[in-house]
């Protein structure tokens, strides 16, 4: 007898991907955790504040003095220019043509270990610039863990870090000088390019006596008449550099506007760490909660 056999039915179980109902509650469930810990959220959020506040308020205040210059005027141009058909001449008798100053060269000479160490020692600056270790009474500097006193080099340090000069491309120079004191930054400034002015014109007149004595020689043994041409207008020119130099005193950088004493402060910008304290504060909490 023949029995009838049923196929059997085999069931494949799938599993549904999560629904969006799920990542609702998973949405609900992380802003109900947040909720419940508002404490301590608000609480990380009150700390970091208010060590913001407190660095706000104790942090030193800078102040930023800005003087405008210009390159000064080459007024010498004209000679050089006329010279500078004699300069195959004066190449074959061993002279040569000084070029023109450089701007970039003279900005640099402003930030050089040099200028700033002899700018602290004519102005006798390491009293102002460690002010919190000098003791006025004694005339003296409170000695560190080291028992060392500051020293020129420490000062160029400082000095150097509160420099800012760049020149924009009309060929205007600002020079920027910050620090805790208004007044002193503005005395700074003006004061830097005074001096950078007076060292560069006494190097300049210097210079000058230099190859004039040398081409007075080489005028006395030269009988060609071309080359005597070349070297009285090589003398003649440099008798004027020395004579403009002796009677400018802007003689590298034009002062335009004078650095005056700024009234609002540079830093800390007291609104913006206040806010971003708090900010950060906030999202610490967040994480705190989370972690």
């Amino acid at each position: 007898m023949n029995k009838d056999s049923n196929p059997s039915t085999k069931y494949v179980m799938v599993e549904s991907s999560p629904s969006v109902e799920e990542d609702e509650i998973d949405l609900l469930e992380l802003i109900r955790t947040l909720l419940q810990a508002w404490k301590t959220i608000l609480g990380i959020t009150i700390i970091c504040s208010g060590l913001a506040i407190a660095y706000a308020v104790y942090a030193p205040e800078v102040f930023k003095a800005d003087a405008l210059l210009a390159p000064a005027q080459d007024e010498k141009s004209g000679a050089s220019s006329m010279l500078s058909q004699f300069g195959g001449l004066a190449a074959m008798a061993g002279i040569s043509i000084p070029s023109d100053s450089n701007v970039d060269r003279v900005l640099a000479t402003l930030e050089t270990r040099e200028f700033l160490t002899k700018f602290i020692r004519r102005n006798d600056l390491l009293p102002v610039i460690f002010k919190d270790r000098w003791v006025e009474v004694s005339k003296s500097f409170k000695l560190d863990d080291k028992g060392e006193e500051p020293s020129i080099d420490d000062g160029y340090t400082i000095l150097v870090g509160c420099i800012e000069s760049e020149q924009d491309k009309s060929g205007l120079i600002k020079l920027s000088i910050s620090w805790e004191d208004p007044d002193i930054a503005a005395q700074w400034a003006n004061d830097l390019v005074k001096q950078l002015n007076e060292q560069l014109r006494q190097k300049a007149i210097a210079d000058s006596k230099k190859r004039v004595g040398y081409l007075e020689q080489e005028l006395a043994k030269t009988t060609l008449q071309d080359m005597r041409a070349v070297l009285y207008n090589l003398l003649e020119s440099e008798k004027q550099k020395a004579m403009l130099a002796n009677v400018n005193e802007d003689f590298a950088l034009e002062v335009i506007d004078p650095a005056v004493a700024p009234e609002t402060r540079e830093k800390p910008k007291r609104q913006l760490i206040v806010a971003l304290g708090g900010v950060c504060g906030g999202f610490l909490g967040i994480f705190a909660v989370f972690f």
